[in-house]
C-alpha cells in the first residue's frame, strides 16, 4: 500500500508522466530547485504546495517565497531544519543526506496553529 501510494504522489508530482521501467527499485528525479510559496489564501496560511516530494540520493534546495508581510517559520524536525521566512522575501533551505521512504512533517514552528505540510521521501534509483 505504501509503495502504491509513493508511486501515486510520484506520478503527480511528474506530470502524470509514465514512471521508468524499474520504478520499483527506484524514482530519478532531475530537479535541484523547488520552488514554494508560503501564502495566505481566504484567510487559511499555506505552503504551496502542501506536500513536497523528492528523491532520496540527491541534493535539493527549496526556494521559499514568504508572500506575506510577517514573518513565518519552516521547521522540518526529523531533519534538524528550522528556517524563518522573512515577509516579502525568498530563502533557501539545502536539503541533503536525505533517506527515501520517509515522510517529514513541516510546520510553521513561528505560529504552529497552522502552515502545515509534508516532505515525502522516495527511494533513489
Amino acid at each position: 500500500m505504501r509503495k502504491l501510494l509513493c508511486l501515486v504522489l510520484a506520478l503527480f508530482a511528474a506530470g502524470c508522466s509514465a514512471p521508468p521501467a524499474d520504478a520499483s527499485d527506484g524514482f530519478a528525479d532531475d530537479r535541484s530547485v523547488i520552488q514554494i510559496v508560503s501564502t495566505n489564501v481566504q484567510g487559511k496560511n499555506v505552503y504551496i504546495p502542501g506536500t513536497i516530494v523528492v528523491t532520496a540520493g540527491k541534493g535539493q534546495t527549496l526556494q521559499i517565497y514568504n508572500t506575506t508581510d510577517v514573518p513565518h517559520g519552516f521547521s522540518i524536525a526529523g531533519l534538524g531544519i528550522e528556517e524563518i521566512l522573512p515577509p516579502k522575501t525568498e530563502h533557501e533551505v539545502k536539503l541533503s543526506g536525505l533517506e527515501g521512504g520517509n515522510v517529514h512533517h513541516i510546520h510553521c514552528h513561528l505560529h504552529p496553529a497552522h502552515r502545515s505540510g509534508t516532505l515525502l521521501v522516495l527511494r533513489g534509483e
